[in-house]
Order: structure tokens, then C-alpha cells, then sequence
């Protein structure tokens, strides 16, 4: 009987927890790798043809979601923060080969992430490729913390 007792007063906590992570809507994503210098550093063959890849930069507690995707040989990074829709604080999904907006459902193929459709596109996250690897200055990701 006091085993049913305790198992029955877990049960409203169990899901209070449930519920608080479930609403929370923005994604969880891995910690982006970073250098000796305290800048993101993705090594180049970790990214696939048009499949963006996700990741967070914790800024003081403050998670700043981004993704890279390899293009044709090149690399482009953005904030996961759409230039119209950031005020949701939702970001992008992928869903089969598209990048989908979360909060307008607007898509994109990767190969029109840079010029995007209308007032909706992912805000551009400049970077470099150095040595095998993308390179995002730590003073260029902390400007997107506004977004988040």
C-alpha cells in the first residue's frame, strides 16, 4: 500500500515535468565544437551536400542556435532565427530536402537559403574555411543573441 502511495504522489510531478518540456518550442541542439581561440570550428568533412547542420553556442546561459550546410563545395552559415519570423523564436526544420521555416512554413532547398523568399530567409552567420575546418568568429555569433 505505501508503495502505491509514493508511485501515486510521483505521478503529478512526472507530468509537470512532461509538460514544461514539452511546450518548450525551441529545438535542442549539440554544442558547437570550438577552438583553442574560443571560435565555432566545424571540421569540413562532417558536412554533407545540402544538409544543414544544427548547433548551439551557449553565451552566458543564452543558447544561440545556428546551422551550416555545404553548398557546392562552399559553405554557408546561418542563425537558426528567420529575418521576419525571429520574434517566435522557433528557427528552421528540415524536413525530407527542404529547410522549412517553423513559424510561417515558408521552404527553401538549400540552394536558396542566401536569397530566401520575400522578408522570409535565415539570417546570414558570416564564417570561413580555414585549414579543413568552418571557422564563425566568437565575436559574430554573440551579435545574434538579439534573436534568441
Amino acid at each position: 500500500m505505501a508503495r502505491n502511495a509514493r508511485m501515486a504522489s510521483l505521478v503529478p510531478a512526472i507530468l509537470i515535468a512532461f509538460a514544461i518540456s514539452a511546450c518548450n518550442r525551441i529545438p535542442l541542439y549539440k554544442e558547437a565544437p570550438l577552438n583553442r581561440d574560443g571560435d565555432i570550428a566545424i571540421g569540413m568533412k562532417t558536412l554533407k551536400e545540402k544538409v544543414p547542420e544544427f548547433y548551439t553556442f551557449d553565451l552566458d546561459g543564452q543558447r544561440i542556435n545556428f546551422f551550416v550546410v555545404g553548398i557546392n563545395g562552399n559553405v554557408q552559415s546561418y542563425f537558426d532565427a528567420c529575418a521576419m519570423c525571429y520574434p517566435e523564436k522557433l528557427g528552421y526544420r528540415v524536413e525530407g530536402k527542404e529547410i522549412v521555416c517553423r513559424a510561417c512554413n515558408l521552404r527553401y532547398t538549400a540552394d536558396e537559403l542566401k536569397t530566401g523568399k520575400g522578408s522570409c530567409h535565415p539570417i546570414p552567420l558570416p564564417g570561413q574555411i580555414k585549414n579543413g575546418f568552418y571557422i564563425i568568429n566568437k565575436d559574430a555569433i554573440k551579435t545574434g543573441a538579439k534573436y534568441f
